[in-house]
């Protein structure tokens, strides 16, 4: 077990990604980012006792001679910043690097870059990296990918879906296995965590 999550893609009796409160020194530290304005920040405790919830599934149709994509606890589908839309089910089979920001969020804009190199060397080698603006307008997500460079693809008016993973505050940054149940994930960040998500990485894109 990792301090900075808890794992959940290697158990299949955990299907839920995080139905239960964030413990211990996880919840103080990342209450009090709140309290500063909405920003997760680096974390400096391990989290504990997430709760297990049954995981629901809402089949979708399947296209011809592909399998049928199971909508779990992680799904969404959002407005892409550049029009269209951001559907996970298009990633079916992928693992896949999401993170939850905001414009403005200083540990979201430290964090940007990294993600980009993520896309960059891990993209060619199976990766899926996303990322969902909380913002309402499509405008604050553009705005941010113009000023890192962002070549993957970005959505907005992600803050409904961000609860629905439980977050507190951003950024959060989620690794999902190919079956898109959440396999680690970071609250926060800080570069400390660089060389634990690459691992993490490299462990979730090894053939199964």
């Amino acid at each position: 077990m990792k301090n900075h999550s808890t794992r959940l893609g290697n158990d299949p009796l955990l299907s839920a990604i995080i139905a239960g409160a964030v413990a211990g020194a996880v919840a103080g530290a990342l209450t009090a980012s709140l309290i500063s304005g909405g920003n997760a920040g680096p974390r400096t405790g391990p989290e504990n006792g997430m709760q297990k919830t049954a995981e629901t599934f809402v089949e979708a149709s399947p296209a011809a001679g592909k399998k049928a994509y199971a909508k779990g606890h992680t799904y969404f589908d959002l407005p892409g910043h550049k029009g269209g839309r951001l559907d996970l089910a298009d990633y079916a089979g992928k693992p896949v690097m999401l993170m939850f920001f905001t414009e403005t969020c200083p540990y979201c804009r430290k964090a940007a870059p990294f993600v980009q190199k993520l896309h960059e060397k891990y993209g060619k080698k199976g990766l899926t990296v996303l990322a969902a603006a909380q913002e309402r307008e499509a405008a604050p997500a553009a705005r941010f990918v113009k000023d890192f460079g962002i070549t993957f693809p970005v959505a907005y008016d992600a803050a409904p879906v961000a609860r629905a993973y439980k977050t507190r505050g951003v950024p959060y940054l989620f690794l999902l296995d190919r079956d898109h149940k959440v396999y680690d994930l970071w609250a926060g960040y800080d570069p400390s965590f660089d060389e634990d998500i690459r691992k993490s990485v490299e462990e979730v894109l090894k053939p199964e």
